[in-house]
């Protein structure tokens, strides 16, 4: 007798645990978040990225550089390349101009 009343109990409270529970908001990305795209080729940079606008490089990371395009509406694109090994990195940082 004393096992189904603890059982019982047990399921109640499980059941209140359960529908008690409240979905939490989650908090908007912060502001300046740049979008990231994926390249749909990795064997040549896209035409319609623009014209060439800049390359920079960086010391934590010396083999690879990154190639500054923009696009005829103002958009800048920056493409990660290995210069070392001859290779694109996949994902491209987009930055909207407004």
């Amino acid at each position: 007798m004393n096992w189904s009343r603890i059982a019982i109990a047990a399921l109640a409270l499980t059941c209140l645990a359960v529908f008690a529970c409240t979905k939490i908001e989650q908090a908007p990305p912060p502001s300046g978040t740049l979008n990231m795209e994926v390249l749909k080729s990795l064997d040549g940079i896209p035409s319609e990225y623009g014209n060439l606008i800049g390359v920079t490089t960086s010391s934590a990371y010396p083999d690879w550089a990154q190639l500054w395009f923009e696009k005829p509406d103002k958009t800048i694109v920056v493409v990660k390349v290995d210069w070392r090994k001859g290779r694109i990195n996949g994902a491209v940082t987009v930055i909207p101009r407004k």
